[in-house]
Formats: C-alpha cells, sequence, structure tokens
C-alpha cells in the first residue's frame, strides 16, 4: 500500500492519474505483484486512530516535502476493524505547498539578497531574478551552472549599480554550493521552529561572511503560502458540510506541520479544536502497514 498525497498535481485531474500511475508502475517494476494508494492523511488518521478511546471528528494535516494534505475523518475505537471507512471519510483536499516552497521564500528573503537578489541595474531596472529563484529551488539548483545561464550573469554584470552581491554569487557558483546552501536554509527554516533566530555561515564563500535569520521574517516571507493552506481547510470543511465548531481535534504530522505560524494559523480557523502531534516522519507509514494488514493479511 502506498502512499500519496491527496493531489499529486493541482486542478490538473489527467496529471494526477499519470502521476499516480507511474509510481505504480515503478513498484511492480521492481517485483511487487499487488499495488494499492492510500491518501497520506488518512493513513495518519488510523495511526492516530490505533490509540484513541473514544469517537472523534478528527482533521488530518499532513505538511510534506512538497504537499499539503488535509482529511476530515471520523475515528473511534470501535470502528478500528472495518474494513470499508468511506463512510467515516466525510472530506479530503490539499494544496501544492510544502516544505520546500517554505525553504524557497525563506532563501529568496533572507538568503538571496546576499547574493545579488533585488540589485539595481543602471538603469533602475532590478536585476533579473531567474538565478535567484532557481538557486532558492531544490530541483533546478543544477540549472545555474550551465554555461548559457553563467554567460548570462557575466553579461550584466557590469550594469549592476553594485555588484557585491553578484559576485558572491559567482564564487557560490564557481564552488557549486547550490545544494550546500540549500541545505543551510532548510536547517534554518528547522531552527526557527524552536527558537527566534538562527545565523548561517557562508565563510566558505567570503571571510566573514553570515546572516541572521529571524522567526518574524521566516513568517513574513510565508504569509502567502500559509493563506493559501488556510483556504484549503476552509474549503476542506464546506465540502463536508462540518463547522468550524464541530471538529474535536487537529492531528498534525509531517516535518513542516511543526512551523509555529502554521499552527497558529489552523488554531485560527479552528479555535476549539485540541491539538495532538503526531510522528512528524512515521505516521503516515505506520497508518500505511495498518491499512496493508487490513487489505493484504
Amino acid at each position: 500500500v502506498l502512499g500519496r498525497p491527496v493531489f499529486f498535481v493541482d486542478d490538473d485531474p489527467q496529471a494526477d492519474r499519470e502521476a499516480s500511475e507511474t509510481l505504480a508502475g515503478a513498484a511492480r517494476k521492481i517485483g511487487f505483484g499487488e499495488v494499492s494508494f492510500q491518501y497520506e492523511p488518512i493513513a495518519a488518521a488510523f495511526d492516530y486512530e490505533s490509540r484513541i478511546e473514544r469517537e472523534e471528528r478528527v482533521l488530518i494535516v499532513d505538511i510534506g516535502g512538497g504537499t499539503s494534505d488535509f482529511s476530515l475523518v471520523r475515528l473511534s475505537p470501535e470502528r478500528r476493524a472495518v474494513d470499508d471507512r468511506q463512510a467515516d471519510i466525510l472530506a479530503t483536499g490539499g494544496v501544492h505547498i510544502g516544505g520546500t516552497d517554505f525553504d524557497k521564500q525563506l532563501s529568496l528573503h533572507g538568503v538571496m539578497p546576499l547574493f545579488g537578489y533585488g540589485s539595481r541595474m543602471k538603469s533602475d531596472a532590478p536585476m533579473p531574478t531567474s538565478t535567484h529563484l532557481n538557486l532558492a529551488t531544490w530541483h533546478t539548483i543544477n540549472a545555474v551552472y550551465a554555461p548559457a545561464s553563467q554567460r548570462a550573469l557575466q553579461s550584466m554584470r557590469y550594469d549592476i549599480v553594485d555588484p557585491t552581491g553578484i559576485d558572491r554569487l559567482f564564487r557560490l557558483i564557481e564552488q557549486r554550493a547550490g545544494h550546500w546552501l540549500a541545505m543551510q536554509v532548510e536547517q534554518g527554516k528547522i531552527e526557527l521552529t524552536e527558537q527566534q533566530r538562527f545565523a548561517i555561515d557562508f565563510q566558505r564563500i567570503e571571510p566573514d561572511l553570515r546572516v541572521e535569520l529571524s522567526r518574524q521574517g521566516f513568517e513574513s516571507a510565508i504569509a502567502a503560502l500559509l493563506e493559501r493552506i488556510g483556504a484549503s481547510i476552509k474549503q476542506l470543511l464546506t465540502d463536508a458540510g462540518v463547522r468550524a465548531e464541530e471538529v474535536d481535534t487537529v492531528f498534525f504530522t509531517g516535518g513542516s506541520s511543526a512551523i509555529p505560524a502554521l499552527r497558529d494559523s489552523v488554531a485560527g480557523l479552528l479555535p476549539r479544536a485540541r491539538h495532538v502531534e503526531g510522528n512528524r516522519f512515521g505516521s503516515i507509514g505506520s497508518g500505511l502497514a495498518i491499512e496493508a494488514r487490513k487489505r493484504y493479511g
């Protein structure tokens, strides 16, 4: 039983089906005879259900690396052994926002200005941002090492009012340190879930170069993403026909579910619901095992 996000691709059912078929095909290719899927937040719900003592209406909030997935589910000790739980799944939803998107915004707003992001050209136009966007996006980092990309940067270098940032950018590219930089930013995001400030040392790029990230700055950078997540949860409640005050519990799972601003946003939508912390990295796997046992014995 493979876990999957509610939507691999937002607003494109055909692309979503193709993604699901690709994943199933990969599993069959390496030898699995029977392959089926379960939504990851539903799997997390079954993990949570294994330890409750009364019926609850639960919102599962699963904030993964690439998607945010939600399910509103009716859970109870009496229904654990029931095979068909479709009637207990009140609504599912999600949006293609996850931990890497939070990293990207933290990088652009907190780190990339050191490397020329936001610099002004002599024409008073802003420096083109494609290189910085690629550096801040995990799967496009290698694009900045392409000769064409470097030639484009070289051509604009003498048209920038203050070349300090772009010169650092050249040194970073020369060292092929893009993924190293991304890991520093990700660590900053993690640290800011527990503390108000975190410093990143860029000695390998330039002596004494460092940047201090703040939780306040991070929350400002991801505010628009949190609004989209909140809108998805509101739509989920509408789809389920359930009022906010009728939700008993919010169960958080997934690494980025620990972000305080995200939790505060959800609390604002569901002020009466109690918050339960799942295993951020294990709840879905445990729930998939429970589902596999039901389906295949």
